[in-house]
């Protein structure tokens, strides 16, 4: 219990327990608006180059969560540098710190194990729904909640975490970055789908024949 704990508050959501003071926003001359909200590309993994508005800044927030509900976040480096990505300067240490040991025990568990293994998996962030707390064209703080799968067909039983996050966001060097967040368990819907409907049909396998919805190119 302790170790799904761990994971679930440092890793299945991509987000950090606890607060952390928020740096300034870098002051920075106007920029024409983008006629997309964005993201226009990507970098190590991490869909980059929102929008300065409302509508960016709510995309970027949910696109740096399902980036960090991902089961390339088990390669070494790899959480580092998408951290580096997303975060101020000022906040990408304590993010880090506060992710990499549930990753470590994550990567070195039987979830890890069966993704080295090449054995089919699941390990995906849905941002369900979003709040705007406030917003201004430098900093812009969004409430979302949604949920993390994670499982594969060999021993790691799928199951889907739920989690509410606050996460604030600075405009800094042409993009929106993570200058504070913390997140907490559910609220958990109950299960309302009827036992027999799913029968014959395998959780993990679905996930591989159906396209989710995202945020990231």
């Amino acid at each position: 219990m302790r170790l799904a704990l761990a994971v679930l508050l440092a890793v299945v959501v991509g987000l950090v327990v606890g607060r952390v003071s928020a740096p300034t926003a870098v002051a920075v001359s106007p920029q024409a608006v983008s006629p997309s909200p964005g993201p226009t590309s990507k970098s190590v993994g991490v869909g980059v180059g929102f929008s300065r508005t409302r509508q960016g800044a709510i995309l970027a927030s949910g696109s740096y969560q399902q980036a960090f509900a991902d089961a390339a976040i088990l390669r070494p480096g790899v959480l580092r540098r998408r951290v580096e990505v997303v975060a101020t300067p000022t906040f990408a240490p304590t993010m880090l710190a506060a992710n990499e040991p549930g990753t470590a025990q994550l990567a070195q568990g039987a979830f890890g194990e069966g993704v080295r293994a090449e054995v089919q998996s699941a390990f995906f962030g849905v941002p369900v729904s979003y709040r705007v707390l406030s917003y201004s064209p430098s900093r812009a703080v969004i409430r979302t909640w949604g949920f993390t799968l994670l499982g594969n067909v060999d021993a790691v039983e799928p199951t889907a975490f739920f989690g509410l996050a606050r996460t604030v966001l600075v405009w800094m060097d042409g993009d929106w970055k993570i200058a504070d967040t913390r997140a907490s368990f559910g609220p958990t819907p109950r299960l309302g789908t009827p036992r027999p409907g799913g029968e014959g049909l395998g959780l993990v396998e679905l996930t591989k024949e159906l396209h989710r919805y995202g945020v990231a190119p």
